[in-house]
């Protein structure tokens, strides 16, 4: 079983390159001077909403006491996965609607 500190560490790691990603596709859009419309704009919240999805299984987590740990992270496990799978999946949807919206 991995370590507490390395679980939570990849969660918050994963969690940062999602932001910092979705924050680039943002800022990539405002320099261009396009506003999210539609598709995107949904896209772009859904995007929002699985960060911070991500975000509450890792503060579930974390507040777990150590004799708690174990099975918090059993069940925030599954989940995790799911919700990394959610991370990347968006990700790559928006940055293909993102190329196609910029160009």
């Amino acid at each position: 079983m991995t370590d507490r500190k390395t679980i939570q560490q990849e969660m918050e790691a994963k969690l940062a390159e999602g932001r910092a990603a979705l924050d680039r596709l943002k800022a990539q859009m405002k320099e261009k001077g396009h506003e999210a419309e539609g598709d995107l704009s949904h896209a772009i919240a859904e995007a929002e909403r699985t960060l911070e999805k991500g975000k509450a299984r890792l503060s579930q987590l974390a507040a777990a006491s150590d004799e708690e740990f174990d099975k918090a992270w059993q069940d925030t496990k599954d989940a995790w996965h799911g919700v990394s799978h959610d991370l990347e999946h968006h990700w790559s949807s928006l940055r293909e609607q993102v190329k196609s919206f910029l160009a």
